[in-house]
């Protein structure tokens, strides 16, 4: 019992685990208070701030790649309820995103693509455009329907969050959890109530955004390979898997969290296999 115990506590005392905790409460709060004004999806920049404020000293003296991640998500988090208003023009709507979040992109990664020769910068930043661009109408095509939102949230923000710890990023890693656990908590609450949250583009944008920029940042400053970038994308794609109209919203909710946590294990796997850290392979 007192080994029980002791891990326990040890779990507790552990950073990530405390982080992890406040942005899962942070989004549960604010979805919930928020989901009768149809601005639940607020619960993914609520739990990213939680963790920015417990591990991120942000000051405006200087902009680094992360401290602009961090602008870019407060940004989209302000504009997103906007684009919901544009729910009977849903092409100009896509287009506006998705070049929005190359332009956030290119303002972000600029200072360190400037630096590469031409061919470099080319690759790398056509590479990153691409990237972001299909997140975005990955995403943009479920905003709808909360339950894929969701889970495509847990899906993505686990997935780049392990991804990154591993490739030696503990704060992006950290910023990627923050996305998972508003995910969780989102799915959590629907599973609960066995009803739909208002999720939209308020919730999909910001979450476009983030993701769309700490899996780069992981590239570009830690050792992210760059072949995990089109594995991410699969990530969204699962979170769209068909399924029967009969079926209810917790059966949705546990089939569509089981296929999407699979898909985005498969980056982790590759990243445990390229260091020989995956045992049997």
């Amino acid at each position: 019992m007192q080994e029980w115990l002791n891990v326990a506590l040890e779990w507790i005392d552990n950073p990530i685990i405390q982080v992890a905790a406040l942005s899962f409460f942070a989004a549960l709060l604010v979805a919930k208070l928020l989901s009768s004004m149809w601005l639940s999806g607020l619960a993914i920049i609520a739990a990213f701030c939680a963790t920015v404020y417990m591990i991120a000293d942000f000051d405006f003296d200087s902009l680094t790649i992360t401290k602009k991640i961090i602008v870019a998500g407060l940004v989209a988090s302000l504009v997103a309820p906007l684009f919901d208003l544009l729910s009977s023009h849903n092409r100009l709507a896509r287009y506006l995103i998705a070049i929005a979040c190359v332009g956030a992109v290119v303002w972000v990664f600029w200072p360190v693509l400037e630096r590469k020769d031409l061919a470099d910068l080319a690759l790398y930043g056509s590479g990153l455009v691409v990237f972001i661009a299909c997140l975005s109408v990955l995403l943009d095509r479920i905003a709808p329907i909360s339950i894929r939102a969701s889970t495509a949230a847990m899906g993505l923000g686990a997935s780049i969050g392990v991804s990154a710890l591993l490739s030696a990023s503990a704060l992006l890693g950290q910023f990627g959890f923050a996305i998972a656990m508003a995910g969780i908590a989102y799915l959590l609450l629907q599973f609960i109530s066995n009803r739909l949250l208002p999720c939209g583009r308020t919730f999909t944008i910001p979450l476009t955004v983030l993701c769309g920029l700490i899996a780069p940042a992981a590239m570009i400053l830690a050792k992210l390979p760059w072949y995990c970038l089109p594995l991410f994308l699969l990530i969204p794609l699962a979170a769209q898997t068909p399924l029967s109209g009969n079926l209810s919203i917790r059966l949705q909710t546990l089939i569509l969290s089981v296929v999407t946590i699979i898909f985005s294990a498969l980056p982790v796997l590759v990243i445990l296999y390229e260091s020989g850290d995956l045992p049997y392979l």
